[in-house]
């Protein structure tokens, strides 16, 4: 699954053969897979969409572990990394950055964990920065038994996720940091384990809040054949930066603070891992109308949240701003607040100096 560059096969030949349901990969085992937007088949007693696809699109991983690193070098940091089995059967990459207590970092959509290379640096003379790769993204395995088509389905999932992380690095507990996507899972960890989440610090808009409007991107990402558009789409700057604009991340793109190795970064990403296939395949908390509502926090659910809450919320960010900031921390029983001025969806890029020192503070005291 992860020594994908000796399958040197031709693109146009290996596009065509999987249109046409046939496996290029020798490790298959079988000529045929199902369709990927159809259920996943087993053959051999492995997916084999998981298999077949990510040899179709992580075309050179060495590229992105390249560009991963010079990313981290940037900063005079080569973390350490290890894999961790999940009890449904996967593994997640994990990354560590510096020496403290714990906090464990849940990337958004369609990134990784390097995505918090800016606040690890920031911190990592204090704690001990845990960044996961999410299953289906980064170098992480396939999510287990996906695509996940129920939003029940996709709770439970999330809420696995961290104490799974917890258990293969011997924690008991640990704070958890997150933002976007990442927010679902950390929320719903802390709802279900809250024994197992010391603080918690969400970093402006998450998945399971009111959104203040749905962007475009986000919608088309939803309908079959529009997944599949979005999938096979020319992976460039250019086009990275558009869709990081949309989302919220206009000022970081244009003030440079979202700099050309993080750039860099993400588009190798994008192009080389099979990340934005699994991401999109699995998004079931939009549609084409906007937020499914049954992805969304209930009043009853919040307020198993006992533990300390931090908001870093960025003013600018174009999924929900101030006035959603404040609804939702309305509904959180011990919940403290902080406004990033001139910030959008990632706050920590916009303003990295004051995010890190309302973190450090709100952990350390």
């Amino acid at each position: 699954m992860r020594d994908l560059t000796e399958f040197d096969f031709g693109k146009r030949r290996r596009l065509r053969a999987w249109r046409k349901g046939y496996c290029t990969d020798p490790r298959c085992g079988s000529p045929r897979f199902r369709n990927p937007y159809s259920r996943w088949s087993t053959v051999r007693g492995t997916p084999a969409n998981q298999i077949c696809y990510t040899v179709l699109v992580a075309k050179d991983l060495s590229k992105f572990v390249a560009a991963e690193r010079e990313l981290w070098s940037k900063f005079g940091i080569t973390p350490s990394e290890r894999r961790i089995r999940l009890p449904a059967g996967s593994e997640v990459r994990v990354q560590e950055v510096g020496d403290g207590p714990p906090i464990v970092f849940i990337h958004g959509a369609v990134v990784a964990g390097s995505s918090w290379v800016l606040l690890a640096d920031a911190l990592r003379d204090e704690f001990r920065c845990i960044l996961v790769d999410r299953p289906g993204c980064g170098l992480s395995d396939p999510i287990p038994n996906g695509p996940l088509r129920s939003p029940a389905d996709f709770k439970r999932f999330a809420e696995d996720l961290t104490p799974g992380v917890l258990d293969g690095l011997g924690l008991d507990e640990a704070a958890i940091a997150c933002t976007s996507m990442g927010g679902f899972f950390g929320f719903r960890a802390a709802m279900t384990h809250p024994h197992r989440v010391t603080r918690l610090v969400e970093y402006s808009w998450a998945v399971g809040t009111p959104m203040a409007k749905v962007p475009m991107m986000m919608r088309l990402g939803s309908p079959a054949l529009l997944k599949a558009l979005m999938v096979h789409m020319p992976i460039s700057a250019p086009v990275v930066k558009s869709m990081l604009k949309q989302v919220g991340m206009r000022r970081a793109v244009e003030s440079k603070t979202f700099d050309d190795d993080m750039l860099a970064w993400t588009v190798a990403h994008l192009k080389h891992t099979a990340t934005l296939k699994s991401e999109t395949d699995n998004n079931t908390f939009v549609s084409l109308k906007g937020e499914n509502p049954e992805f969304l926090f209930t009043d009853e659910e919040l307020q198993r949240l006992q533990m300390p809450v931090l908001l870093l919320w960025g003013d600018e960010d174009t999924n929900g701003g101030r006035r959603e900031a404040e609804a939702f921390a309305a509904r959180l029983p011990n919940c403290s607040l902080e406004i990033v001025i001139r910030a959008g969806h990632a706050p920590w890029i916009d303003e990295i100096e004051f995010c890190a020192a309302k973190t450090r503070d709100f952990l350390m005291n």
